[in-house]
């Protein structure tokens, strides 16, 4: 019982993003938090334009999504894999030890790390 009334707000918590995020531009609202690494030094962090690229898919605007942040729409299909592997692992506990393995991790890390630094470069 305990464990449906966490889920249930992590549902609704999750709405209530999504609901926000569909709603309100966070290109047009000066409300919507800012990126601090941003400000003080004008690189981009790897997550800049995570806001943005939000509302652009809710809305269904793929490209203007992965205009505003690419490697995190890639990274998004990663977590979901990662959460339906959590739903399913009783019966396929391999596919979520293997998504969530070192190597895995490291890849990420490492490509997280590269596009911090591409990004900046060639201002991507």
């Amino acid at each position: 019982m305990k464990r449906r009334i966490i889920w249930g707000i992590i549902v609704l918590a999750v709405m209530a993003v999504v609901f926000v995020y569909f709603v309100f531009d966070p290109s047009a609202e000066s409300w919507f938090p800012k990126c601090r690494m941003y400000q003080l030094t004008g690189y981009k962090c790897p997550g800049c334009g995570s806001q943005r690229m939000l509302h652009a898919l809710l809305h269904g605007d793929v490209v203007g999504a992965i205009h505003y942040n690419a490697y995190l729409f890639v990274v998004m299909f990663y977590c979901l894999a990662i959460g339906i592997s959590q739903l399913i692992y009783h019966r396929y506990p391999k596919f979520s030890d293997v998504l969530l393995s070192v190597p895995v991790a490291l890849t990420f890390l490492v490509l997280t790390l590269l596009w911090w630094v591409l990004r900046n470069v060639y201002g991507w």
